[in-house]
């Protein structure tokens, strides 16, 4: 998908990322996988489209736990002033 870029600013430090989607639909819980990229830090978080949790994986230590939050409500936000609505990926067999 296209990446997109967000300034942030975390305890007032400024913090510029790129976000991608990483896929189509929300998963059954809400989440969508987004990568992350932040100067030579990279990462993949999930964020919940619902909740303010975001749940990171890949390199956690890399990012705090304040900065993957603001992450996530920046992304929430994001979304939100851009209309993107995310369905769930249900399968029903």
């Amino acid at each position: 998908m296209v990446p997109f870029e967000l300034e942030l600013e975390i305890e007032n430090n400024p913090l510029r990322i790129s976000a991608e989607q990483l896929e189509r639909f929300a998963d059954v819980d809400g989440y969508t996988r987004y990568a992350i990229v932040a100067g030579d830090r990279r990462t993949v978080v999930y964020v919940n489209i619902e909740s303010d949790q975001p749940l990171a994986y890949e390199d956690q230590d890399l990012f705090s736990p304040e900065e993957l939050t603001a992450m996530a409500a920046a992304i929430r936000q994001y979304n939100r002033e851009n209309q993107v609505v995310f369905a769930q990926f249900l399968l029903d067999f």
